[in-house]
């Protein structure tokens, strides 16, 4: 190579670089620097996904993006490409995600699909955020063998914020490792006490204020406890549904009203003599944060949604998604992947906004695209729904 080439390649090399020109790989003719028209192309050379996962390639936009011929993955066993590029990884290996053009010139992506990380673990009769059960194992173990003292568990209630937190202690032993978040009504006005105490007996029922009754109650101290939200009977199919819709804020006349799958919780953990500590913090509701409360959209229905009584009529419920199907549009057509999809979560109600959309239809583009919607409410449970789009040529109309 003469010395004024070599000059020249590097300060191309230089001037690509800096210019953030040089993401990607190309694997067809060799250039210094592509001309101005050059189509679009992958500009990320490597990419992981656990396997289940999906990803669309990051491309480089421009004018030139409808001369894309076509893509491939070089083992369609560890993972596939659709024409907007979108990735779905199916088992663990290597696969060469190509971008070809007309012109010949292609692009690649070196993609790993590597095992599946393990799923968080979720209650799906509750809305509670738990964590760090791997702690508490052990000290649920240790107490129940005589290793340990010291109760598995410390209930926090952040009256404020309408939020119970629950926790274990650490290696130095203090309870500062929480386990369960969960959200509840406290009393109105700030009636419920603050303070701590511990719990003093549970009941499987308990009669409440204003000749109604709660399930799963667990004393504080005085007339202070845990309890569900009321029942007009003793019987699981006549809650008072309007006022487990107020779960997350001020309702009671004192008491910690919970969901019962929470307050059941509680009355299947914590012993007689745990400790409860009431208290005020406007700044935030707990290390794990507040759990999205679950509404029941039929008030008529007046179960507690997430009793895992077997005549529950919320029993074997889970969101869904309705409207997504398989269609073909023209090239040119206006195309929406929202448009007549809808969500709604295990109690009925629209949460179609917290839908999540996943695909990369290009509606100029003829060719076919996998979308995928799917939804988790605040049960933890999810619903998903995949379709293929296939995009058509247009048809051409002949001079006569």
């Amino acid at each position: 190579m003469k010395r004024s080439h070599a000059i020249v390649l590097c300060l191309c090399v230089v001037f690509c670089v800096l210019s953030g020109v040089m993401v990607f790989r190309d694997a067809g003719a060799v250039q210094n620097t592509p001309p101005a028209t050059a189509p679009a192309h992958i500009n990320q050379e490597e990419l992981t996904l656990e396997q289940g996962g999906v990803k669309i390639v990051p491309q480089t936009v421009n004018t030139e993006t409808d001369k894309l011929a076509n893509w491939n993955s070089s083992d369609a066993k560890v993972a596939i490409v659709d024409d907007g590029g979108r990735i779905d990884a199916l088992k663990q290996g290597k696969t060469t995600v190509t971008a070809s053009y007309p012109n010949g010139e292609t692009y690649t992506c070196e993609v790993t699909v590597s095992p599946a990380s393990k799923e968080e673990e979720v209650d799906t009769t509750s809305t509670a955020i738990i964590a760090n059960q791997d702690v508490l194992k052990k000290n649920v173990e240790n107490y129940a063998a005589g290793v340990s003292k010291l109760r598995p568990y410390r209930l926090h209630v952040n009256r404020s914020q309408n939020c119970v937190t629950a926790y274990t202690y650490g290696d130095d032993e203090k309870y500062t490792v929480p386990v369960r978040a969960m959200v509840c009504s406290c009393g109105l006005n700030q009636s419920t006490i603050t303070g701590l105490y511990s719990i003093g007996f549970h009941s499987d029922w308990y009669p409440l204020a204003g000749d109604v009754v709660g399930q799963y109650a667990s004393a504080i101290v005085d007339d202070f406890m845990f309890h569900s939200v009321p029942y007009e009977t003793y019987a699981k199919d006549s809650l008072e549904a309007e006022e487990f819709n107020k779960l997350g804020q001020e309702a009671s006349k004192g008491c910690i009203r919970m969901a019962v799958s929470d307050v059941k919780w509680i009355n299947d953990n914590c012993e007689i003599g745990t400790a409860v500590f009431l208290f005020d913090n406007d700044a935030s509701p707990g290390p794990l944060g507040k759990p999205e409360p679950i509404r029941i959209a039929d008030t008529t229905i007046k179960w507690d949604p997430t009793d895992d009584a077997t005549d529950n009529p919320y029993n074997g419920k889970k969101p869904q998604i309705n409207g997504a199907q398989s269609l073909t549009i023209t090239a040119g057509d206006a195309y929406d992947m929202k448009r007549g999809v809808t969500a709604t979560d295990t109690c009925g109600n629209d949460i179609t906004a917290k839908m999540e959309v996943i695909g990369n239809v290009k509606p100029n583009v003829p060719g076919n695209y996998r979308v995928s919607y799917r939804i988790s409410d605040a049960l933890h449970r999810t619903a998903s729904s995949d379709i293929i789009v296939t995009v058509e040529p247009a048809k051409t109309t002949e001079a006569k």
